[in-house]
Formats: C-alpha cells, sequence, structure tokens
C-alpha cells in the first residue's frame, strides 16, 4: 500500500507547492520523484547511524564516520532535491509578481520581491521541507491507518457509514465536510496519538541560560522535547495502549474533546511545531474518508495483523498482504 498512497500525497503537496495536479496518465515524473525520495527516506529512517548523529551532531566532522552519519543522507537529498529545484524554476521563469499567486512558489515569489531577506535557496528549502517533512509522514501514517482499521473492523464500518451518511458512496469527501463527521476527525487523532511514528522530535539548542521548575538550563544545551513519550504514557489517555478513536467523542456525541485534542501532539507544539501541520491534516481526513468510503480492508484468511513496528528513527509498519474489497 506504500506506493499509491506515497503518490496521493505527493500528489496533494505538489499541487499546493507548484500548482499543478498530475492525472493518474502523466504521473510518471511524479512517480520517478517518489522513488527517489523513497530511497532517500529509507536510508533516513532505517539507519542506526544516522539515529546516533541526530544525537551527537560532531560525528558529522569525523573521517568516514562522517560519510555514514550524515554524508549519505546529504547525497540523497540532493538527488530528491533535482525535482524541486526544476520545479521551481519552471514555474518562476513564467511568473509576474505583479499576477494573483495560484500557489506557494508564486506567492514566495510575491514576498522576495519586497522583502530582501528572502530568496530563491530558501523557498526551494522550504518546498524541500514541505516534501520530504510531509510526504513520508503523512503517508506512514495511512499504511498504519490500513493495518490498525483492518485489526479494528467495527471502528473502520463506524467510520464508513459517518462517511456514508454525510456525503454517500459518489461524491468525493471535502475538508468542509468535517464539521459533520466527528468520528473521523476522532479516528485521524487517535491515529496520530496511537501510530507515535516518530522516536525522536528534532533537536533544540537553548539561546541563553534559563530556570525551569529549579531546574537551571545553560545556554547552548541541547533540548528535545519528548513529543512520543507524551502521547504514549500522558495519563489524560486512559488505556493508551488500546486503538479507541472513541475516547476523543464528547458527551454530546457531535464534538471532540478539547483537552485530549490539545494534548495529541505529533506535529509538536509552541512556535516551533511543524509548519506543515495544516497540509498533513487535510491530507489525513481527506485520505482516510476517500479510502475507506470505497474500500473494505481485511486481514487476509488466516492473517494476523502485525503492529509491532521496525527500528528506526521513523516506527514503520512491516510489509504485509491485506484483503481490498
Amino acid at each position: 500500500m506504500r506506493w499509491p498512497i506515497q503518490v496521493m500525497v505527493s500528489n496533494v503537496i505538489n499541487d499546493v507547492l507548484f500548482g499543478h495536479r498530475y492525472t493518474h496518465k502523466d504521473c510518471q515524473q511524479l512517480m520517478n520523484y517518489v522513488g527517489d525520495l523513497n530511497k532517500y527516506l529509507d536510508l533516513c529512517t532505517n539507519s542506526m547511524a544516522i539515529m546516533i548523529g541526530l544525537g551527537f551532531p560532531f560525528l558529522a566532522n569525523l573521517p568516514w564516520i562522517g560519510w555514514h552519519v550524515f554524508g549519505k543522507f546529504k547525497h540523497g537529498m540532493e538527488q530528491v532535491n533535482r525535482y524541486i529545484v526544476n520545479s521551481v524554476d519552471r514555474i518562476l521563469a513564467d511568473y509576474d509578481v505583479e499576477d494573483e499567486p495560484i500557489c506557494f512558489v508564486q506567492a514566495y515569489a510575491q514576498k522576495m520581491a519586497s522583502n530582501e531577506n528572502l530568496d530563491k535557496v530558501n523557498l526551494m528549502a522550504t518546498c524541500a521541507d514541505f516534501f520530504m517533512g510531509g510526504q513520508e509522514t503523512t503517508t506512514t501514517t495511512l499504511r498504519w491507518a490500513m493495518l490498525l482499521f483492518a485489526k479494528h473492523p467495527v471502528i473502520q464500518d463506524k467510520m464508513r457509514a459517518e462517511v456514508h451518511a454525510v456525503v454517500g458512496k459518489d461524491r468525493i469527501p471535502e475538508i468542509a465536510d468535517q464539521v459533520q463527521m466527528p468520528y473521523a476527525r476522532a479516528c485521524g487523532l487517535e491515529l496520530q496519538r496511537y501510530c507515535n511514528i516518530l522516536v525522536t522530535n528534532i533537536m533544540r539548542v537553548t539561546t541563553r541560560d534559563v530556570e525551569i521548575r529549579g531546574q537551571k538550563i545553560p545556554a547552548g544545551t541541547w533540548v528535545n522535547g519528548d513529543i512520543h513519550y507524551l502521547m504514549a504514557n500522558d495519563p489524560s489517555f486512559e488505556n493508551s495502549e488500546e486503538f479507541r478513536p472513541e475516547r476523543y467523542i464528547a458527551e454530546d456525541g457531535k464534538t471532540l474533546r478539547k483537552e485530549l485534542v490539545e494534548r495529541t501532539i505529533p506535529f509538536s507544539i509552541g512556535k516551533r511545531e511543524c509548519p506543515g501541520k495544516g497540509i498533513a491534516s487535510v491530507q489525513l481526513f481527506l485520505g482516510l474518508t476517500a479510502t475507506f468510503q470505497h474500500f473494505k480492508i481485511s486481514p487476509r484468511v488466516g492473517q494476523e495483523i502485525d503492529l509491532e513496528p521496525g527500528p528506526g528513527v521513523m516506527l514503520l509498519p512491516k510489509p504485509q498482504r491485506l484483503l481490498i474489497e
């Protein structure tokens, strides 16, 4: 299921960034990019050397070790970035900043014209962040969704019934529909909380001496907000080891419990939270509802769904065969 999910997610990001959505017949260029991105992300998520390097960045300066920690990482990024460079160059060559922007690159180009602190290098880096940060995380969450809904058919059927009640079986779900789909929204939140795919958050560094609850933290200290531990062990999530979307539904059955929504932090929190949060949330909602609107996903006869993740920087589901009807 990884490949079709990735192409779908990448196509949404491509539309937002570059104003173009590929069709099934002309998506070869996007598929080639997704293939290159897969190789790069597999290297990142399955490499223990890179995981160690995130905790000890000085290793990048050591010969031989530095190549295995960050050299391969950098080389893979350069391969992936070629698609982004070509796409940005193509759009900027034909765009007049006086025209109304229809995509992120054009909007950024308008800002560059009036802000000397913005440039093309920053633009390409931002596009790369959206693609590489949002593509694999959303894809991985949706892959986990296939396994979890196959393992919990009652939850799957309940969400499908809500989708059919709101949009029917023919109309494609839209983001505006989520107001009438509290259970689908709860399923998305519970997926993000339960799957908890990031082993470690991005490291930060204190810029000055600070004291928190009597603990002095000097400037230059590496800090990691452990969102993985929080979502797995926060006592607010009763029986947190269970996959139970109902925990988010308020007593009225129509709204979500605000206190639990606020404690679900897959994108981190504060000013440094993931800038792709909005896009990722939309992709997850639309991907979930559109998939289960049309398909029933079950384990193969005699097969047990394995929910034990593989090791790596990101907790990926193990490849498994599913029955799709």
